[in-house]
């Protein structure tokens, strides 16, 4: 019995050693990690103190304070390498460091602090990029990193305003309409409906180009909608209208281009056209006048006297 006593009261001390020898290395293991990290060695910082807490949490309740510690510093440190890496303007390497920062924020159920200022900056970073690629003419790639900031912050009206125009620039006009609108909602209207208004200008006069003359009108019309007085717009609906032969719509096209742009250097050019017209819907008294308003012009001065002889203006 007695012996059996002493061989008991030996493990027990045996154990005791044991812990402390643990308790001694893990402690060092965690020194050598602070040095690490005071000497900014950060990477090899973080490993040393995920070893540390490593032997820590096997511990149990006398690893306890190194454990909190050791949870508490990690995901600054990454938050830490993240700001380092940006200062550099190595936006992808600070990005996967803030996404460390997170997980592992999230996995030690602690430093929420860390957790809402590294998804504070994620969206910041990658907007910068994104730019970048955009200024570089790398549209589909930017067009990709405005979408997934879209996804991460939904009401980020300028990053919808971006993604439209990197959507425009790379021949996705259909998605990029959906950007801009999405983009105006939150608040970017003003920005939005200029790129709207641009787009379907391009679009109405690529179909002039074409010949398309419903094309024109449909997109010239849909510049209307974002900019009601659009000079170019309405001088597209009256020389499409023209062609259609759908008079009306052509002189109120080309009656507005001329209120809105009095000086213009095409004024003769579209005074002739409204005139014809005019002569066409059966308004001719007001097709004369229009005729004889440029007779004397060098260019359509023949053709306007013949307009005014043809049809006996007084």
């Amino acid at each position: 019995m007695r012996k059996l006593l002493f061989t008991a009261f030996a493990l027990f001390f045996s154990v005791g050693v044991i812990c402390a020898q643990d308790l001694e290395q893990t402690t060092n293991t965690y020194n050598e990690a602070a040095t690490l990290l005071n000497e900014g060695n950060n990477q090899a910082a973080i490993d040393k103190f995920k070893e540390a807490l490593s032997y820590a949490t096997a511990l149990g309740e006398e690893g306890a304070e190194l454990v909190t510690n050791c949870k508490d510093i990690i995901p600054k440190i990454y938050l830490a390498q993240a700001k380092d890496l940006l200062g550099e303007k190595k936006n992808d390497e600070a990005i996967a460091q803030l996404k460390a920062a997170i997980s592992t924020a999230n996995d030690y159920a602690n430093n929420q602090d860390v957790v809402d200022e590294a998804t504070q900056l994620i969206p910041q970073v990658m907007m910068s990029s994104a730019g970048s690629l955009l200024n570089a003419k790398k549209y589909n790639e930017a067009a990709a990193l405005y979408q997934e900031i879209c996804t991460i912050q939904p009401e980020n009206g300028v990053a919808f305003l971006r993604l439209g125009m990197a959507l425009n620039a790379g021949g996705q006009q259909d998605s990029a309409v959906e950007a801009f609108t999405k983009a105006s909602e939150l608040g970017q209207s003003a920005n939005a409906n200029k790129q709207l208004t641009n787009l379907f200008l391009k679009k109405s006069a690529a179909a002039q180009k074409s010949k398309d003359w419903k094309g024109v009108v449909e997109n010239a019309n849909k510049v209307l909608e974002y900019n009601e007085n659009h000079p170019t717009a309405h001088k597209l609906l009256g020389i499409a209208n023209l062609s259609l032969k759908d008079y009306a719509a052509s002189v109120a096209g080309f009656e507005a281009y001329l209120a809105l742009q009095p000086n213009a250097k095409d004024k003769v050019q579209i005074t002739y056209q409204l005139a014809s017209a005019l002569e066409e819907s059966g308004k001719t008294a007001e097709a004369c006048g229009y005729y004889k308003s440029i007779s004397q012009d060098p260019q359509w001065g023949e053709a306007a006297r013949y307009k005014v002889t043809t049809l006996k203006c007084n």
